[in-house]
């Protein structure tokens, strides 16, 4: 082929996928002699005002540009700032290959190599024409594994790709991106392609007993619980009253807490035994109130704990937990901070500091960095099976008095402790790897650090001691020591003065979101005028040009209060698709760029708006009323 650009790309393409350049060629020909009785849809090229090559295509009478015509990197810059850190594993499905900028900015901000993009393109005509004329080697000898779906060219159909990449474990790192235009252009397709990515990513979901953390269940609870804050303690405290020299004792739900949980009852006096949520009632039930309990799920059953003797336990908690469970509970409750600016104000403004806790995902692996992060030197592991044992997947007692058996016949197995192999869940399995990588780097910090497994069952953890129960109590568990009278001693965070700045800044939340949503409806009113100027036969330039200031001058008022703003950004992370998914029709004119400005300034504002009306009201119930 003569043409440089596409020998270029498809190069690279067959040493991104071996065998396949062949196949592109015989069919890009085929396109190639046929390609003007197509008449459904026609692609072409444009040079941008900055230098890049960008797609317009017609389709159904209407022209749309893939790419910004007057500035094609500006709008990408934009989108990429909006879609905040691109966090580790993160697996994005692009709809649409037609703009590759979008796709190139995610791999030169890579940081790691466990990034995964997959593309996907209904337009065999933009895939020829990208191929023809826009350099995609970078994205091709890129660090990430990047997959390629063009209809009628692939031999691999979309929905299969979908169901085998989305697992338990990457459902959460799941980013979708539709290119600008082709909800339009290819609306039934592409509409498709998202659905499939949510049902999977739904299906997921069903499939364990951890639900998804959405951003509005997030934000509620974090107002609900807000006021424990004000007589609550900080795990960093823990480490003034445990000795050193004490094990702790992680308790997990895991099928193997059945065979040794009565073994606990000699540990109790002798040990830090910290308990996951689901293992309180089988621990009650057999007389063993452990020294404290995790919950770290926004969404967890008040019913796994509800028991007189649980709500006097000493609580490991975050800020975003299940309020209903939090409510319930009367004792002591230790927070670490999950990086809310919100709640962070709280301590800042007394002169304290809330300190993180590596967390892992689940309440165990957040009660076990806890225990290393208090300075402990030997953490007992028990019932933390990480996999099916005994083909069930918790202990009995927990979700239900018996636990019900379950096919793992199509599981994973994974080394086992007792076994040579073990079945495992995706969601485990992810648990797993976060123990083998964290102790570790406790081990490398801090030599004398030792993890025993005496979950007697499940799945192998690396570096760690397998000990029975009885043998790792027998040996560790041989000082005295009365966990309650110590906590005792500690004394709430915020205190006096302290806490009423805390209790005032508190209850003065609900008039923040008020002024919020007045500055939101004052923007939106701002967007309908400046629609209004635009769409006059002529321009007044002058008051285009102010409506344009007074828009962003009350925009940044509400952008530099990131206190209030931060949680509205966080419930409205979807919405910049919405406003930004229009932004690329063919404009040719002031007035049309001013028209499309006023469009997606007039959904914005609103949702903003709503949301901030929503924050206003829930608040007076909760932060509001806090005393």
């Amino acid at each position: 082929m003569k043409n440089n650009r596409i020998e270029n790309n498809l190069c690279a393409w067959e040493k991104k996928f071996p065998g396949s350049r062949i196949e592109i060629e015989e069919k890009y020909k085929e396109w190639k002699i046929h390609r003007t009785e197509n008449t459904d849809i026609v692609v072409d090229t444009e040079i941008a005002s900055d230098g890049n090559v960008i797609l317009k295509v017609t389709k159904d009478d209407k022209t749309r540009y893939l790419g910004g015509r007057r500035n094609s990197i500006e709008p990408v810059d934009v989108w990429y700032q909006t879609i905040g850190q691109v966090e580790e594993s993160a697996m994005f499905f692009f709809g649409g290959i037609g703009n590759p900028l979008y796709v190139k900015k995610i791999i030169e901000n890579q940081t790691t190599k466990n990034v995964s993009i997959i593309i996907y393109e209904p337009s065999r005509e933009i895939f020829f024409t990208v191929l023809e004329n826009i350099d995609i080697v970078d994205i091709l000898e890129s660090r990430a594994d990047c997959i390629f779906i063009v209809d009628g060219i692939s031999g691999l159909e979309i929905n299969e790709v979908i169901k085998k990449m989305i697992s338990v474990v990457m459902m959460e790192h799941v980013r979708t991106i539709i290119l600008p235009n082709y909800n339009r252009a290819f609306s039934e397709k592409i509409m498709e392609f998202a659905k499939n990515i949510r049902r999977q990513c739904d299906m997921c979901a069903a499939a364990i007993n951890t639900q998804v953390r959405f951003s509005n269940v997030y934000a509620m609870n974090m107002f609900a619980n807000a006021p424990f804050l004000l007589d609550a303690y900080k795990t960093k405290q823990l480490t003034e009253v445990i000795p050193r020299d004490i094990p702790a004792i992680v308790v997990a739900a895991g099928p193997s807490l059945n065979n040794n949980i009565e073994e606990l009852k000699r540990a109790k006096g002798k040990a830090f035994i910290i308990a996951v949520d689901t293992a309180i009632k089988p621990l009650l039930k057999r007389g063993i109130v452990p020294d404290m309990f995790a919950i770290v799920d926004g969404k967890k059953p008040i019913e796994l704990v509800q028991d007189d003797e649980a709500k006097k336990i000493p609580l490991l908690t975050s800020i975003s937990a299940a309020h209903g469970v939090l409510a319930y509970h009367t004792g002591m409750k230790f927070f670490y901070n999950e990086g809310d600016t919100y709640i962070n104000s709280m301590f800042f403004m007394n002169g304290k500091v809330l300190e993180p806790l590596a967390c892992g995902g689940s309440v165990a692996t957040a009660a076990f960095a806890l225990a290393f992060m208090i300075g402990i030197d030997t953490v007992i592991l028990v019932g933390q099976d990480l996999a099916l044992t005994g083909n069930k997947t918790h202990a009995d007692g927990t979700f239900e008095e018996k636990m019900k058996e379950v096919d793992t016949s199509h599981s994973m197995m994974v080394p086992g402790n007792v076994e040579d192999k073990v079945p495992t869940r995706m969601d485990f399995k992810l648990y797993l790897d976060w123990y083998n990588v964290y102790i570790k780097e406790c081990k490398d910090y801090r030599e004398n650090f030792r993890v025993i497994n005496a979950t007697e069952g499940g799945a192998r953890i690396e570096n760690t001691e397998i000990m029975t129960l009885k043998d790792a109590i027998d040996r560790e568990c041989t000082k005295e020591i009365n966990v309650q009278e110590r906590l005792s001693r500690l004394r709430p965070v915020l205190s006096g003065e302290e806490r009423q700045r805390a209790l005032e800044f508190l209850q003065k939340t609900p008039e923040h979101y008020r002024q919020m949503k007045e500055d939101a409806l004052s923007i939106n009113r701002l967007y309908n005028r400046l629609n209004k100027i635009c769409s006059n036969s002529k321009i007044n330039l002058k008051s285009y040009e102010n409506v344009l200031k007074k828009i962003k001058k009350i925009t940044k008022k509400i952008e530099t209060d990131s206190i209030y703003y931060e949680p509205i950004k966080e419930s409205l992370a979807l919405a910049n698709y919405v406003v930004q998914s229009e932004s690329y029709d063919a404009k040719d004119t002031l007035k049309e760029e001013g028209r499309e400005i006023a469009r997606q300034g007039i959904i914005y504002t609103d949702m903003v708006r709503q949301c901030a009306e929503l924050f206003e009201e829930y608040t007076k119930e909760t932060v509001g009323k806090a005393e």
